[in-house]
């Protein structure tokens, strides 16, 4: 099986590309092809060889037909990139709710994005993810280091120690649309109230850094984007992710989290909902809600159980082994 992909940014961190290269990753024993329609960033280039990564315009069927795929993949293709019947079975993964170009089946990442367009469960496809790397080197700024969980394949099991704070992280994509400055008085007031907690933050525009770290009383570690990034969930204890207006469809994050035994600490709306309905995390509807959550988090055994629950979780749900298993019928 010759699989070709075609994703709208050629930028690994964020957007579908993730979601691409887990298909990659799902299903080594076929050839894969990767087209973006736009620049591609070296770093997405590495992340996915030994496969062809290629830059498109568009989606022709001239260009398609001179990859000899025996598949179409789109991850949020528009109409207006794909004006044209391309000659081989196409399948589109909606990951937003936005116009799609036609194909020959469509599937979604999440059940809540499936009711949004009014689509049938059973075109449903969760995104796989794999488990973090642990990471190679650890910042001289580290306030505390946790020990290193025992995460293996096939395993559910994760140590938790007790320290001085705990290590609450974010991750997101580095544009103002996932950082608005409207979360600079969230935590400044989860600050406040949550003082036990110190903050790490992964792809935080730079314009918004200053204003974030004095909102969090200076109680707080930056880094910036990149792939290899997934490996801070294994120093966290938790991830919090909140934003005032934008709903979520799938929580890449959330899933790599919890594969690490990160607890995740979400928005109660949205593909979070589904993603963390047998537990192993916390939905928030208020901001009372996110300090129970972390003021929970302090206890040393409960926090090891949460996480453990994660891993079982995750490990059932978003394995890159369960995505391939999801695919596989769609695929074939």
């Amino acid at each position: 099986m010759h699989l070709l992909q075609v994703c709208n940014v050629g930028e690994i961190c964020g957007g579908t590309a993730a979601c691409a290269w887990s298909v990659t990753r799902s299903f080594p024993q076929w050839q894969h092809t990767v087209a973006f329609l736009n620049p591609v960033r070296h770093a997405t280039r590495r992340a996915f060889a030994p496969h062809l990564v290629l830059e498109w315009p568009r989606v022709t069927a001239a260009l398609v037909e001179a990859v000899e795929a025996d598949g179409l993949l789109l991850h949020n293709t528009s109409p207006h990139r794909l004006p044209e019947p391309v000659g081989v079975p196409t399948w589109q993964y909606a990951h937003s709710r936005t116009p799609l170009a036609a194909a020959d089946a469509t599937l979604y990442c999440s059940q809540w994005l499936a009711d949004e367009w009014g689509a049938a469960s059973a075109d449903v496809c969760w995104q796989g993810v794999p488990i973090p790397p642990w990471p190679a080197v650890i910042g001289a700024d580290r306030p505390c280091l946790p020990e290193r969980p025992a995460v293996q394949d096939g395993s559910a099991t994760v140590r938790v120690i007790d320290r001085e704070f705990l290590v609450v992280g974010r991750l997101c994509t580095p544009t103002p649309r996932k950082w608005p400055t409207d979360v600079l008085p969230f935590y400044a007031a989860l600050t406040a109230r949550c003082p036990f907690v110190w903050w790490e933050f992964v792809g935080c525009p730079r314009v918004l850094e200053s204003a974030l770290r004095t909102a969090c009383a200076g109680r707080a570690t930056f880094w910036s984007a990149g792939w290899e990034r997934r490996d801070r969930y294994f120093t966290w204890d938790a991830l919090l992710y909140h934003h005032p207006r934008l709903t979520e469809s799938f929580g890449r994050t959330v899933a790599e989290a919890m594969c690490a035994g990160c607890v995740p600490i979400v928005d109660g709306r949205g593909g979070f909902r589904e993603q963390l309905d047998r537990g192993g995390g916390f939905l928030c509807g208020t901001f009372s809600d996110f300090v129970t959550a972390l003021d929970t988090l302090r206890d040393t055994a409960t926090r090891q159980a949460i996480a453990h629950r994660a891993i079982e979780v995750a490990r059932e749900r978003f394995s890159l082994e369960a995505f391939a298993r999801r695919l596989t019928g769609w695929l074939t």
